[in-house]
């Protein structure tokens, strides 16, 4: 419906791509992008609560391509893709390591769009290649985790106000979390070689509010993996379909000799998700993090759960330090 009545409003936009990193190992990359109408969000010059309520607008009224031809080239190598029904392009294909910087931890794609039989638009993204020596990887939730949203809010009110009404450059990372990631980042040889992800159930249409937030507060470069909220995606049945469990999953099969930290929290469904993950992947992952929540039913869950997992490391945080300090103990981080 908005999409309709922005037809009526306006002009026909440019057509883009939006390329979402993505990552790599050894053998295959995994890329994601999306072809879409220029909405021209960044143009937005209006400040304040009435900037943000139509940048927000503009996010979600986005206008995308099907049948777009799009080609993607990397170090040695090249493909053409179609993009489906949301405008999505999904790259997951064979390439030769060697062609690319081995000291490099990612690697350059370049996405085309090709209309007519000429090249209209064209951007270079990347996808991340964790090095050898990498001591683990960290895979992180955002929300409540590394951003308070609001979920835990009467009908999760907050969440829409934050995200709606506040600009990314204005929200605050959870006290302690930058620091600590950027530790984990750099691992106890402080040679910053550890590979990290974020996940969200928010939407793709929320990518450039959420990656401009990680890069504002100087995060850890990494993958941020969100959620596509079209009209196919029916409600799942169960979180074992859910966004969260397929990606994280994907991720250590891509990984299968790297040990995994997973951070999230008590909010949702994360203790239920990292542990069935745990279950399926026992030597990959290190430990779980989960942040304890102010809802003491929620609190005797996890509690519940962890009883039935003895052989998995998850530690239940209040604040970020006992994090840090447990991080200290399993050598993850050196003391400070």
């Amino acid at each position: 419906m908005i999409t309709y009545l922005s037809k009526l409003l306006d002009n026909e936009d440019p057509v883009i791509i939006m390329p979402f990193t993505g990552y790599a190992n050894a053998e295959r990359l995994y890329g994601q992008a999306r072809v879409l109408e220029d909405e021209g969000i960044a143009n937005v010059e209006a400040e304040g609560v009435v900037g943000n309520l139509y940048r927000s607008f503009k996010r979600f009224e986005t206008d995308e391509i099907h049948g777009a031809k799009v080609h993607v080239s990397w170090p040695g190598g090249e493909t053409t893709l179609i993009s489906d029904k949301e405008g999505y392009v999904y790259l997951d294909v064979a390439y030769n390591p060697s062609l690319c910087d081995a000291s490099a931890s990612s690697i350059p794609l370049t996405y085309s769009l090709i209309e007519r039989g000429e090249i209209s638009f064209t951007i270079t993204s990347s996808v991340i290649r964790p090095l050898a020596s990498a001591q683990f990887g960290v895979i992180s939730d955002m929300d409540e985790t590394v951003l308070h949203t609001g979920l835990d809010s009467f009908l999760r009110w907050k969440v829409i106000v934050s995200t709606m009404f506040t600009d990314s450059t204005a929200r605050m990372p959870l006290e302690g979390v930058r620091d600590f990631y950027a530790k984990l980042a750099k691992g106890f040889s402080e040679k910053g070689q550890n590979p990290f992800f974020y996940l969200s159930n928010s939407p793709w249409n929320l990518y450039d509010y959420l990656q401009a937030f990680l890069e504002g507060k100087n995060f850890p470069k990494g993958p941020l993996l969100l959620r596509d909220i079209g009209l196919e995606n029916k409600r799942k049945d169960s979180f074992l379909e859910g966004n969260k469990f397929i990606k994280i999953s994907h991720i250590l099969q891509t990984y299968p000799k790297l040990p995994f930290l997973l951070i999230g929290d008590g909010e949702d469904l994360d203790p239920e998700i990292y542990l069935e993950i745990a279950k399926r992947f026992p030597n990959q992952v290190a430990t779980i993090y989960i942040r304890s929540v102010s809802d003491k039913r929620k609190t005797k869950r996890i509690v519940r759960l962890k009883a039935n997992f003895e052989n998995v490391d998850i530690k239940l945080i209040s604040h970020t330090n006992e994090a840090i300090l447990h991080a200290i103990e399993k050598g993850y981080i050196k003391p400070q």
